[in-house]
């Protein structure tokens, strides 16, 4: 099992950490655009929408795993 203490600190000075919140934010609002054409849009934009989460729940564990590794 895996301790969240023990767990490497990424450096200070990387991309991951220089821009983690815009990041963030960024995600947050493009989770929210697609959330919106898959719920409201025609057959298009849901397509769209459900492409763009799957890949917004993609970018995500990607960047946990660079963030983790110190990039």
């Amino acid at each position: 099992m895996t301790d969240l203490k023990d767990a490497d600190r990424p450096a200070t000075k990387t991309w991951t950490t220089a821009y983690r919140i815009p990041l963030a934010v960024g995600t947050g609002l493009l989770a929210l655009l697609s959330f919106w054409a898959l719920f409201d849009g025609g057959p298009v934009e849901k397509w769209v929408g459900g492409v763009g989460l799957v890949l917004l729940v993609a970018w995500v564990f990607v960047f946990q795993a660079l963030y983790r590794r110190g990039y």
